[in-house]
């Protein structure tokens, strides 16, 4: 319960019968906006309440008016009795009706904690995302962690960190500065894998459809907690200090660490690029993942061509024109499309 936002839903009544002020419509509208799932809530409740207005809409006998009227005319006598009872009907019915409003609060209460007990997603409400070809630098947590997507990628967390833990699921890949808190360590589900830290930076890739999931350290200590290993061997699990690697296979549950031989897994951030003596195809590979490019190397042969150098926030258009002149190439550009092709296959 404690992982489940409360709302005042009496304020959401009077807010649907119009009878809120100005601070009060900012309170309920702010709510709505925060996330998706309030919304739906939302709408769900509006629609239960228009049904009980539609009932209580349906039990107003015209007739029955349509006679008292008749009757008054009749033997007027009569008319403040049956206004009393018209009156005493009217405040029964109200009633009612608001009885009936509290009982739908409390069973969509009663609802909402069900499903948010059922499904931890319920404890989400806000989310980062990057789009296509985009990084999204230095959003910052409840906590003070600082995280940064890559493109593609999602972040999901809830307003305030509650119980013992911090914890965030990442869909696609992020570079985390988290806030060292002894007492409440920062819990990451990416994936198959699940990251657990106290304070430390570190990078984690976990795009959906991918072969592996990759955690590699920067500065501090990393457990990566195999989510998919079977109950009689326990949770597979290593601890990665900077420098070194966790890898978790996806298809066969298989986690191992090693040592990071990748220069540039931070280059899609820093755009800090590093090449000691490497093929043009990783060149290639590199430069399309840190500036979200395609390049095409026209010769098969090209790809073998070692390649040595030192870019630091340089422009891609920069760097790919210091390569063509390394390798005496001819180089063509298409929007974000780049061409290599040597010049004696052009001539």
């Amino acid at each position: 319960m404690e992982n489940i936002e409360k709302f005042d839903w009496e304020l959401v009544t009077k807010y649907l019968n119009k009878e809120t002020n100005s601070q009060e419509n900012e309170e309920v509208e702010t709510w709505l906006s925060q996330a998706d799932k309030n919304r739906e809530e939302f709408e769900q409740y509006k629609k239960m309440l228009n049904k009980v207005d539609s009932f209580y809409q349906a039990k107003k006998f015209d007739n029955e008016a349509a006679w008292n009227y008749v009757h008054a005319q009749l033997n007027p006598a009569k008319v403040r009795s049956i206004q009393l009872q018209k009156t005493r009907k009217e405040v029964i019915a109200q009633f009612y009706k608001y009885a009936a409003i509290v009982i739908i609060a409390l069973l969509l209460g009663s609802v909402t904690y069900y499903l948010g007990f059922r499904n931890p997603d319920r404890a989400y409400y806000s989310e980062v995302i990057s789009a296509e070809n985009q990084v999204l630098n230095e959003y910052v947590l409840p906590d003070g962690s600082v995280v940064t997507l890559n493109n593609n990628s999602k972040l999901l967390f809830p307003k305030k960190f509650k119980g013992d833990t911090r914890e965030v699921t990442i869909i696609g890949e992020a570079f985390f500065d988290v806030q060292r808190n002894p007492e409440k360590p920062f819990v990451i589900n990416a994936g198959s894998a699940q990251v657990k830290v106290l304070g430390t930076s570190f990078n984690v890739s976990a795009y959906p459809g991918a072969e592996t999931v990759e955690v590699i350290v920067k500065t501090g200590k990393v457990q990566v907690i195999n989510n998919n290993a079977t109950t009689e061997k326990g949770n597979e699990e290593v601890f990665l200090t900077p420098g070194e690697k966790g890898t978790l296979v996806v298809s066969n549950s298989h986690i191992t660490k090693t040592m990071n031989s990748d220069p540039n897994f931070l280059s899609w951030k820093t755009h800090d690029l590093v090449f000691n003596t490497v093929p043009l195809n990783q060149v290639v590979e590199c430069l399309e993942k840190a500036y979200h490019i395609d390049i095409d190397v026209m010769e098969p042969e090209l790809n073998d061509l070692l390649y040595e150098g030192h870019f630091d926030q340089k422009p891609v258009d920069f760097v790919l024109d210091v390569i063509r002149l390394t390798f005496d190439l001819e180089l063509s550009v298409d929007g974000k499309h780049y061409t290599l092709t040597s010049r004696t296959n052009k001539q």
